[in-house]
């Protein structure tokens, strides 16, 4: 009896032992599965893009580099792009953040309090960014890169140009050091027939920071439940335009059960907490976002999609204006990252996005969608080894 009681409890421990090995198993192969590694989303893109980069110069002397941000898209380099720290003073009057990054030592300064009158004089390396967008911001910015020459001790000039939607920047050229001007280089939002990676660089539009979308981190975002919705579209509808046509085209197919609709008849440039919160919560519960032109193709909604693992499906069409009109234009950058979007040359294409996103089983869903989510992390990332890149062989040779 004895001896039989000791062989239930050794069956027993080894029992208990494979259970506990089957579970370490198991959670090895979850944890693989959440856990994409950079290198499996679109590794060879990425690789291209790098060997086409020289080596970044290193120095032991850190280089102070001031960053003023007289545009919208000044946050999005400072927050999502260098991840920097940003405080506010002066009633909210100015933003400010100090970060130190490789051989650079940062000053961020941004908000309505910095003007010319009080903005550092002693400044030598600078990035300005700017807004180019319409013909009274192209005045504002020409104001600032004209006292530019009033800094007796400026060395080396970056600007960041949100540039116009048309990509009418042809104005900013007699400002470049090769037409007698102050910048040394110069990043471009939108499709500019200037860019050409030596004077001019593609640089992405990123979100609305303005309207307070936040920078979300892998733990703030629901990857893994259901969404009830397969798409969403939250935005103006103009008349006579794609939009329109987009969301009479998801009517007429009775497509509202499976696409959410938010529309508005104009325009909105502020959000409220309200409808920023409906906003991200459209992208988070549906695994597609539309993504009709405007008047431009690139538009915020596309990395709000991204940074939120929802796919965006964009209309692959160039708008009217100087805009490089030759492929990979229109969203040359993405296309040259594979970014995971669907391209659409016209929006009755949809319903074969739709049949094809309904076959797709659950487990593929999720894993879309942190490939979608960590490819948009490593864009950020790349996007910032290349503007540090541009600033090390500007500011340091």
């Amino acid at each position: 009896m004895c001896r039989l009681r000791k062989r239930v409890v050794f069956l027993f421990i080894l029992c208990l032992y494979c259970a506990l090995f089957l579970t370490l198993i198991l959670y090895w192969m979850y944890t693989e599965h959440i856990n994409f590694n950079s290198e499996d989303i679109e590794e060879s893109s990425y690789a291209d893009l790098k060997k086409e980069q020289q080596p970044m110069l290193y120095t032991t002397k850190k280089i102070p580099v001031e960053i003023w941000g007289k545009a919208s898209i000044s946050l999005y380099l400072w927050q999502h792009i260098l991840k920097g720290p940003l405080h506010s003073i002066h009633n909210s009057l100015m933003n400010v953040g100090n970060l130190t990054l490789n051989n650079f030592e940062f000053s961020f300064k941004n908000g309505a309090g910095f003007i010319q009158t009080t903005v550092p004089q002693n400044v030598q390396y600078l990035v300005l960014v700017i807004n180019g967008r319409s013909p009274d911001k192209v005045k504002q910015a020409e104001e600032w890169l004209k006292y530019l020459k009033k800094l007796k001790q400026l060395k080396k000039v970056c600007v960041v140009l949100l540039g116009s939607e048309q990509c009418e920047n042809d104005w900013i050229l007699p400002y470049m050091v090769s037409r007698g001007g102050t910048v040394n280089v110069a990043f471009l939002v939108y499709d500019s027939p200037l860019v050409d990676n030596k004077e001019f660089f593609q640089w992405p539009l990123g979100v609305a920071e303005y309207r307070g979308f936040p920078d979300f981190s892998e733990s703030s975002i629901d990857l893994l439940s259901k969404r009830p919705y397969l798409g969403n579209f939250v935005g103006t509808v103009y008349k006579n335009s794609s939009r329109e046509s987009m969301v009479t085209f998801i009517k007429k197919r009775k497509w509202t059960d499976k696409i959410l609709l938010i529309e508005r008849d104009e325009w909105i440039p502020n959000e409220t907490s309200e409808s920023r919160k409906h906003y991200i919560e459209a992208l988070q519960l549906s695994d597609l976002t539309l993504s009709p032109v405007g008047m431009n193709t690139e538009c915020y909604r596309i990395y709000e999609a991204l940074a939120l693992g929802s796919v965006p499906i964009v209309e692959d069409v160039v708008t009217w204006g100087k805009c490089a009109r030759t492929p990979p234009a229109p969203l040359r950058l993405l296309k040259q990252l594979h970014a995971p979007v669907i391209w659409l040359s016209e929006w009755t294409n949809l319903s074969t996005v739709l049949h094809h996103q309904q076959q797709l089983s659950f487990r593929e869903i999720t894993k879309r969608r942190i490939k979608v989510f960590n490819w948009y992390k490593n864009f950020k990332q790349l996007m910032k080894q290349k503007f540090l890149k541009v600033l090390s062989n500007i500011f340091i040779n």
